[in-house]
């Protein structure tokens, strides 16, 4: 310590010494020190001891003659003002000797070095404010005399400049007030030739904007007064110079320093300032482009000068959010203040540009710009005019570009902004005490994943985004249907389709997010719903019925068109597209356009009601109906039609499990009965796969049972229907299909589709049965099912009738319906076998109960199921000589046929059994010795044996008589004396057992030669009516009378014979007491029935009745049972 004071004694002396090399050397040794006590404290201590000796020498001395001794005076003057601890102790009288002595330096001196550091030690001083503010306006016109620069230096102006923006730093209102006393000597030397001076006046005026903007009433006019005088045309110089950036980054500050208040009134002046930008804008230059969109921002922000707009919150707290809407009522005042005019003047070029083939970087730029100016905008961003005028134009043409190479920065950056507009619907927004939005970050994260970066202008310029409602859903609905025209363009690769879809499709699910939360609004009213609901089912319709217009048939389209009737269905909640209140019209363009050809069929026949044009639906109805009409044209446009199936039909479950699954599958099929096509097999697959995943979850389908007249019984019975509907129809329009461009598969396609439709059948045919699907009307499920399935199969069997060559191309058609028909049969019996009469019993629900008559079961009515069979084996009977391969499914279905047949005891059903097959099975054992296929005619040997075996075990047991007799004669006729011994011989012990044992039968005139030929041979037994009479027991007597003669009469009835007792064994019988003791009860019983005979066959004499009271209950059943099974047609019969 006492080293250094003697050290600065030293100096003291030197500086006040009158020798000039003194004092030089002193003030370099002064330097020295100063130097060197940074790194010494007790040197610095010494110096604030000393200071008031020193700086009245320094102050003296800065003024001197000598530029070297003034010049290191004032280097020491800099360092005595600049150190903090030095700086502490200095007086304000001292403080003002200090000013004072600089800026009389400053204005006076003529020499550049002294004048640079009397500038510099302004710029660089730690004085208070308050020391300053004293002598504020001395300092500044020493300051603004330095940045005249009347010495013509470069350095005296880059330190006036750095003194500018110390006292800018300092005393920031008091420079903002006299700003245009010395803002004007900087921007001037923004047209500078010298890029030096050009850069050192940006510098400055960047670090200083913000206390200089907004600008004040008097630089404004300063500017003004400039601009008419050189400022405009010294503009014009530079450009025609071909300094274009500079003079539009000089246009850039001169619009700022023009100011809101100036730009209204100086209307002729703004026109030529923006003629200096309209002529840089379209500049092939990227630099020029760049440099004329940064310098827009200066616009902007004279012509965006909105007061900030009270944000609406609602009172009524929802899930802890408040409600934060769109300032509506503010809208139409912007637009009354010119503010619209003001939009689309600075849109224009911005719009311009994005749609342009530009550089990059200048895309870039101009959305930097776009992004300023919705930051600008503040909450005035979230008015629909606002949104119109400013977010349609860039996000259209943005999207519509697509994410290409060159846009893919652009195109995110959209995204990502927008989808923080949407998201906005779910944040919390902060106010402050009035009503101002005050936090509006999103913490959300992006709902477009990793692809997109952070790092975007609009992250730079936070925009206040609102929470949206149903007034801005049209805008984004809007949006995403320009991405969506994008995709289907065919041109586009298929990297960017599917980038383009995924980002529309995330977009549309997030919107929807935000209509639910509106939906469970209490407040919301039921137009607002209906509106919404409305729009957004139009848009869906536009995209699936405009993409292919638009020359789009990309698998990309279709999945995207799918995807969103599923996103849909997801987001908003079965209380809204499922409410009867929310009915829509169906106003689809396809269900307008389909053919009605088969109205009248579907209705009356298959009883199938109409969908029509304009019907009002429910919105889940409509979007399945969009879906089906998608996939009808996915499978034109579609060569992987597999993967949309896979998702179609956990849609289809989605529905079912989500929604009136009755309403959904009504409509549906009625469309699929509207348009009939065999490429719609596969929607059917579809739907159908949906349907039976939906079954086994839920193991119950009592939603399907809702309906008293068993709506969703016969709904089931159609779907399970269409394929046979399908392949009927299409064989009888063979030649329609013919010059159809959708028919164009191959047959060997259509076999692998039937198959597949075969393996779909089967499982929801066996889950709806499992479920117990129950029926109010008395038929059962499968009845009901065949029922249809033989009307079906009636129509092509007559068509095969009137049609006397079939189309060879299109022969497949016959042979997929009778596969298919084949594998119908087969489980339905099966399923019938195992479910019904296994357990028991087929079964016939009715009164609530099960019928029982005289002890036995009744049946359960499967005449239907066997007319199916029936009509199977009458066509498979037609087409097994022309197509041998059909006898594997023969064989099959005999084999399942026998199976059924054996688990047949009730004699209803093996009286059904009996009329409905005993035609198609004569058919095929008169066949049988013709084909040589031995598993069918092994499958037809055990069919017959069970036939055979069931009539034996009927309960209530069959009589054999007359009646019975000749609905068997046809079958008797063939199988008796078969050729197949393994048919013959059960055949044979059948009549053996059955009417061999028969006293009174009436034979058939076409088994008489059979009957004959077996008796003969002792192969039967004829049961004559000799028997009926005992031997006579006289003593006297002991020959063995003679046997009973009798005599076979033909009759007028060609199927059969009289048979009278000769008149000899007449006269024999004629003793009327032997006659009463030798009769049998059964005899007593014809006997009573020859009482009031009348005349027999047809009028020919007497006769003896052939059949008793029993015979004719047996055979009124028989007769009941035929007119009852309306199933059994003419066609049918022997």
């Amino acid at each position: 310590m006492s080293s250094s004071c003697h050290q600065l004694e030293e100096i003291k002396t030197l500086i006040s010494s009158n020798s000039k090399s003194n004092k030089s050397f002193g003030y370099s040794s002064l330097l020295y020190f100063q130097e060197h006590s940074n790194s010494n404290p007790s040197s610095v201590q010494a110096l604030a001891q000393s200071y008031r000796c020193l700086i009245g020498s320094i102050v003296a001395d800065i003024s001197d003659d000598d530029e070297e001794i003034a010049a290191q005076a004032l280097k020491c003057l800099g360092f005595m003002i600049y150190h903090p601890s030095l700086v502490a102790t200095i007086l304000v009288d001292d403080a003002g000797l200090v000013f004072q002595s600089l800026t009389k330096l400053i204005m006076a001196t003529k020499v550049k070095s002294v004048c640079n550091l009397g500038v510099w030690c302004i710029s660089i001083q730690q004085l208070d404010a308050s020391l300053l503010a004293a002598h504020f306006h001395s300092l500044l016109q020493a300051v603004v005399h330095a940045l005249d620069n009347p010495i013509g230096s470069l350095s005296t102006t880059f330190e006036a400049i750095q003194a500018v923006m110390k006292l800018a730093t300092q005393l920031s209102e008091k420079m903002r007030e006299l700003s245009h006393i010395w803002a004007p000597s900087i921007y001037r030397r923004l047209l500078s030739i010298d890029k030096k001076e050009r850069d050192m006046s940006e510098r400055c005026l960047l670090k200083i904007k913000s206390i200089i903007f907004p600008p004040t009433l008097a630089l404004s006019k300063a500017l003004v007064e400039d601009m008419k005088q050189k400022l405009l045309s010294g503009m014009k110089d530079l450009i025609n110079q071909g300094m274009k950036v500079q003079t539009i980054q000089a246009w850039g500050w001169f619009i700022r320093f023009l100011g809101s208040h100036v730009m209204k009134k100086k209307r002729h002046l703004i026109n030529d300032m923006l003629k200096i930008l309209e002529f840089t804008f379209p500049d092939h230059n990227p630099q020029v482009q760049i440099a004329s969109l940064v310098a827009w921002e200066g616009l902007i922000d004279n012509l965006i000068h909105l007061p900030i707009l009270p944000c609406e919150t609602n009172t009524v707290m929802e899930s802890d959010i408040n409600k934060v809407r769109t300032p509506k009522e503010n809208v139409h005042g912007i637009q009354e203040n010119g503010f619209s005019k003001s939009i689309k003047l600075i849109m224009t070029p911005l719009v311009g540009i994005i749609s342009s083939k530009c550089d990059v970087s200048v895309r870039s730029s101009c959305l930097n710009t776009w992004c300023y100016l919705l930051h600008k905008l503040d909450t005035s961003v979230n008015c629909p005019s606002v949104m119109k005028l400013v977010l349609d134009p860039i996000l259209e043409a943005v999207f519509q570009i697509g994410p290409d190479s060159k846009n893919i920065w652009s195109w995110n950056l959209c995204l990502e902004l927008l989808a923080d507009f949407i998201l906005a619907k779910c944040k919390v927004v902060d106010c402050d005490a009035n009503g101002q939005v005050i936090h509006q970050l999103s913490t959300t994260p992006s709902m477009l994943g990793p692809l997109i970066s952070s790092k975007y202008s609009w992250k730079q310029y936070p925009i206040k985004w609102l929470p949206w409602d149903f007034s801005q859903l049209d805008f984004f609905l809007n949006i995403i249907n320009i991405i969506i025209r994008y995709v289907s363009v065919a041109e586009v690769s298929s990297e960017d389709r599917n980038l383009a879809c995924d980002a529309a499709i995330r977009i549309f699910r997030t919107v929807l997010k935000g209509v639910q939360m509106e939906f469970r609004s209490m407040s919301i009213e039921y137009k607002d719903i209906m509106l919404c609901l409305n729009s957004i089912l139009r848009f869906i319709k536009n995209i699936c019925e405009n993409i292919y217009l638009e020359g789009s048939g990309s698998n990309d389209m279709n999945h995207a068109s799918l995807w969103f009737v599923e996103v849909v269905t997801e987001e908003l909640e079965p209380s809204i597209l499922g409410s009867p209140l929310h009915k829509v019209a169906l106003d689809l363009k396809y269900v307008e356009n389909l053919c009605s050809s088969n109205d009248i069929r579907l209705a009356k026949v298959l009883g199938i009601s109409e969908i029509a044009f304009m019907d009002m639906v429910l919105p889940v109805v409509y979007l399945s109906i969009v879906y089906i009409c998608v996939l009808v044209k996915s499978i034109l446009h579609t060569p992987k039609m597999e993967f949309f199936l896979q998702r179609s039909h956990k849609y289809f479950k989605f529905i079912l499990s989500s929604y009136d699954p009755l309403e959904v599958l009504h409509f549906s099929i009625c469309l699929l009965y509207k348009d009939i096509k065999y490429r719609h097999l596969q929607i059917w697959i579809a739907i159908s796969k949906g349907l039976n995943d939906w079954i086994d979850s839920v193991k119950d389908l009592s939603l399907l049972n809702m309906e008293s007249d068993s709506t969703s019984y016969h709904v089931i019975c159609h779907l399970l229907a269409y394929p046979f509907v399908i392949c009927s129809c299409l064989s009888q329009n063979s030649t329609m299909i013919r010059s159809s461009s959708e028919e164009s598969l191959v047959p060997s396609q259509r076999k692998l589709e039937l198959e597949h439709v075969t393996e779909v059948w089967k499982p929801l045919y066996g889950s709806v049965s499992i479920s117990k699907l129950e029926c109010s009307i008395r038929n059962s499920f499968p009845e009901e099912m065949c029922s249809i399935l033989n009307g079906c199969l009636d129509d092509y069997t007559s068509m095969l009738r009137c049609s006397y060559e079939v189309d060879s191309s299109y022969k497949e058609l016959d042979l997929n319906l009778l596969s298919l028909s084949g594998e119908v049969v087969i489980c339905v019996l099966e399923h019938t076998t195992t479910s019904d009469v296994n357990s028991g019993s087929l079964k016939c629900k009715s009164d609530g109960g099960y019928r029982i008559s005289s002890g036995y079961r009744t049946s359960s009515g499967i005449s239907n199921i066997l007319g199916f069979a029936a009509r199977f084996m009458k066509l498979s009977w037609m087409k097994i000589r022309a197509e041998p391969l059909l006898g594997l499914m023969i064989s099959r279905v005999f084999s399942a046929l026998a199976r059924f047949t054996s688990c047949l005891d009730l004699q209803p059903d093996i009286l059904s059994f009996m009329e409905i097959l005993s035609c198609p099975l004569l058919q095929w054992l008169s066949l049988v010795e013709q084909i040589q296929d031995q598993p069918t005619e092994d499958q037809l040997q055990l069919l017959w044996a069970e036939t055979l075996n069931a009539l034996l075990r009927s309960q209530p047991p069959i009589i054999f008589n007359s009646s019975f007799f000749k609905l068997q004669a046809c079958l008797l006729e063939k199988t008796l004396d078969h050729p197949n011994s393994s048919i013959s011989e059960p055949t044979i012990n059948f009549w053996n057992s059955t009417y061999s044992k028969q006293i009174v039968l009436e034979y058939p005139q076409n088994l008489l030669h059979v009957l004959n030929k077996l008796s003969r041979n002792g192969r039967i037994n004829l049961r004559t009516r000799s028997q009926l009479f005992p031997k006579r027991c006289h003593s006297a007597i002991q020959d063995i009378s003679p046997p009973h003669r009798y005599k076979v009469t033909a009759t007028h009835n060609r199927s059969s014979k009289r048979i009278e007792l000769t008149t000899e064994e007449a006269s024999n019988c004629s003793n009327p007491r032997r006659k009463k003791s030798e009769l049998t009860e059964h005899q007593k019983e014809v006997r009573r029935a020859q009482q009031g005979r009348e005349r027999d066959c047809s009028g020919h004499g007497p006769g003896i009745r052939t059949y008793t009271s029993v015979d004719f209950s047996q055979e009124m059943r028989i007769h009941r049972r035929v007119r009852t099974l309306g199933i059994l047609k003419p066609s049918w019969r022997c």
